[in-house]
């Protein structure tokens, strides 16, 4: 959307500071929570202070005794063979492998997460997650047990930062983005059981302790995302989860224990 339209489809004034804090309170959002946020900058509307002003509203509201966590993937640093949106040449495959620039926490930066995420990851306070594909960024109370480093096995799983908001009883806030963005539901998919479950090799650039970038591959499982809107839909229904509004956008919160339960039961009855 175009900076004009946008504002022009802000008629109760611009988003600000002050304005999104006083509308998170009125979300339910409160100090000390750990939150793990998915969002899209333009589903609000024009926004003093673009993305820094959204992140300031999380953090007046969580305070310093919460925790704000957001995923700051980097897919592309994965095998060009899976590669489907789009596919590179089978000739190119073997000289991305060996020149692809391995993964930096302080350097690479997000893909596909909206302007939030690598706005975020940037600030001062905020910590990244290792792994070269599915990282996760938090500042807060518990940002340091979240942002532990993982293995890059079963990278979201029980031991993932996934995992540990788990733990924690955090929960999920959906800022103009569906169950489509909800990376919960992963974690649900590692601890669910269906019969096309599949196990798969994922490879993607490791930099080394000498400084040398090698080519390494760890065991994961083939998620899956095409039916987590049927999936999302189900969970609001059977928990009565109410939209709420965060300036233009249509936003979802709730608590990340019951959508990953939820999701389990449902991935097994209805997956093949």
């Amino acid at each position: 959307m175009k900076e004009l339209e946008t504002i022009q489809a802000r008629r109760e004034g611009p988003n600000t500071v002050d304005s999104l804090e006083q509308e998170l309170r009125s979300a339910g959002l409160a100090p000390g929570m750990t939150v793990l946020l998915h969002s899209s900058l333009s589903s609000l509307g024009w926004v003093c202070g673009g993305p820094v002003a959204v992140i300031l509203a999380f953090q007046r509201v969580l305070t310093d005794q919460g925790t704000l966590v957001m995923p700051t993937h980097s897919g592309d640093l994965s095998d060009p063979a899976q590669w489907e949106d789009p596919p590179v040449p089978e000739s190119w495959w073997e000289t991305i492998r060996n020149t692809m620039p391995a993964y930096r926490r302080d350097r690479t930066p997000s893909s596909r997460m909206g302007v939030i995420p690598e706005t975020f990851r940037k600030m001062e306070g905020v910590v990244r997650s290792s792994h070269p594909q599915v990282s996760f960024a938090a500042w807060g109370n518990y940002k340091d047990y979240i942002i532990q480093d993982e293995h890059y096995d079963f990278a979201m799983n029980d031991q993932s930062p996934l995992g540990r908001l788990y733990e924690l009883d955090g929960r999920v806030f959906l800022l103009g983005v569906g169950h489509d963005n909800n990376t919960s539901i992963h974690l649900a998919e590692y601890r669910a059981v269906w019969p096309s479950k599949l196990m798969i090799k994922n490879g993607m650039p490791i930099l080394e302790e000498q400084g040398k970038t090698v080519w390494r591959e760890f065991d994961d499982i083939a998620y899956g995302g095409d039916d987590f809107k049927e999936l999302g839909a189900a969970f609001e229904k059977a928990y009565a989860i109410q939209p709420v509004q965060l300036g233009n956008a249509t936003c979802r919160f709730f608590r990340q224990r019951d959508l990953v339960d939820f999701a389990v039961t449902w991935i097994e009855k209805h997956r093949r």
